[in-house]
């Protein structure tokens, strides 16, 4: 591993974690493109919606591996670390946070009424893809 993993693992961990609950929320931490921004804002509202599907389903899942992945990719290329090595940590990443927010909101259902667990993992969400953003050195 080069100098720069250490300084990447915490911001590619939250940014790739973000993407595994919301797949689009880490890409727009770490995009200045206001496409992306947009695609994110727009899974947050869908993601209330009753016709929602479930997040560990095949597709979806495979949408959060890569969405971390990229991210991975991204994070790598603005730390020193091996874009390669960081996308596969980053796909990982988002694989784990799929089933564990899945099993938080399940949880939070709980206690909560349906739309304010949403809305609150969408704070945690949202929380942890700035703070990755933030650890991030800026681009060259």
């Amino acid at each position: 591993m080069r100098d720069g993993t250490h300084g990447a693992l915490l911001p590619l961990a939250l940014l790739a974690s973000a993407s595994g609950a919301r797949t689009m929320s880490g890409l727009a931490a770490v995009s200045p493109r206001v496409p992306v921004k947009v695609l994110a804002g727009a899974e947050l509202i869908a993601d209330k919606l009753p016709s929602a599907p479930n997040r560990t389903d095949p597709a979806g899942l495979l949408g959060r591996i890569a969405a971390g992945a990229l991210v991975g990719a991204a994070v790598g290329g603005r730390t020193g670390m091996s874009r390669g090595q960081s996308a596969v940590i980053g796909g990982l990443i988002a694989f784990a946070s799929a089933h564990a927010t899945f099993r938080l909101r399940r949880a939070l259902m709980k206690r909560l009424p349906p739309i304010a667990a949403a809305v609150a993992e969408d704070a945690i969400v949202l929380t942890a893809a700035a703070a990755g953003a933030a650890l991030l050195p800026s681009k060259r």
